[in-house]
């Protein structure tokens, strides 16, 4: 691939190329931060041992989508974002709409998926109190 940078965005590369390894560090602390705090309540996400993460969503899972919808409102409630970045599996976007699906074909992992898990904020400037506040609204509405 050969991919050409106008000078204003080659520019903008590159100071976030410099900063890159603190942020990508930071929200790996973020993230050992939430599952610490959550790790016995939620199902957390799980990194590999050796292995890192830039972490565009920190994603927990919860038993139901009843109990999901109910801790999203509690959030919104104390002011908290949370989303829910795929509520429809993939087999079931329109785009996938014309495709041959074989008879019998289920995805229950990502249908139960889509409809138990919701991302937490994160970014890079996270602050201990952030998580702590968050994980607090959480606890208290499971």
């Amino acid at each position: 691939m050969n991919s050409r940078l106008d000078t204003i965005q080659a520019a903008i590369l590159q100071v976030k190329l410099r900063a890159f390894d603190k942020e990508v560090e930071s929200v790996n602390e973020a993230a050992r931060h939430y599952t610490e705090l959550l790790k016995d309540k939620v199902k957390t996400p799980v990194v590999p041992e050796g292995f890192g993460s830039s972490w565009a969503q920190y994603t927990i899972q919860l038993p139901t989508e009843e109990k999901r919808n109910a801790l999203q409102a509690a959030l919104k409630e104390a002011g908290i974002p949370s989303m829910v970045y795929y509520p429809k599996p993939m087999h079931q976007q329109t785009a996938f709409q014309d495709t041959i699906q074989p008879v019998g074909c289920s995805c229950d992992v990502a249908e139960r998926l889509c409809r138990t898990v919701l991302s937490l904020p994160m970014h890079p400037y996270m602050e201990p109190s952030d998580i702590e506040r968050i994980c607090s609204t959480l606890l208290a509405s499971l």
